[in-house]
């Protein structure tokens, strides 16, 4: 599956990517974190619990973060929940732009592919939980931003 979500902040591109630079930061801002470590060469290990339906799952997985290009950062990941048999494997875009000074719009383009029992819910459930998540993600964000003024 595909999603694309657009997210603005009120604060400079300079600051939005100083903090997406800092991964640990970041990913605190995502919704469900229970934990996350750093591995070696750009990988992190971690743990996320999300409810989707009538499943409750926790995934254990991988990541890696890339910056390829100054303004770019790309996440390739993937975990699974062993317990319910469902996985994940995503390939994450985020680029911004500076709408006006002040204010970020972060640009997040996914490919996500699901397995197990998580595929058997239907895109609709899905893409709901996904642009659910991107909300959240985007509070937190806006939030975490708000607090180092």
């Amino acid at each position: 599956m595909k999603f694309e979500h657009k997210i603005t902040v009120e604060a400079t591109p300079e600051k939005v990517g100083a903090f997406l630079d800092d991964i640990e930061k970041a990913a605190a801002c995502v919704p469900g974190l229970e934990e996350i470590k750093p591995l070696d060469d750009d990988w992190y290990e971690g743990r996320v619990g999300i409810r989707i339906g009538p499943f409750g799952m926790h995934f254990n997985g991988k990541a890696r973060m890339e910056k390829p290009t100054p303004g770019l950062w790309r996440m390739h990941g993937e975990g699974h929940d062993r317990r319910v048999g469902s996985g994940v494997k995503a390939a994450v875009d985020t680029t911004m732009n500076e709408l006006k000074p002040g204010t970020t719009e972060l640009n997040i383009n996914a490919d996500v592919n699901f397995s197990g029992r998580l595929a058997e819910l239907g895109q609709p459930l899905i893409k709901r939980k996904a642009d659910s998540m991107v909300q959240d993600f985007a509070k937190n964000l806006r939030k975490a931003l708000e607090e180092e003024k």
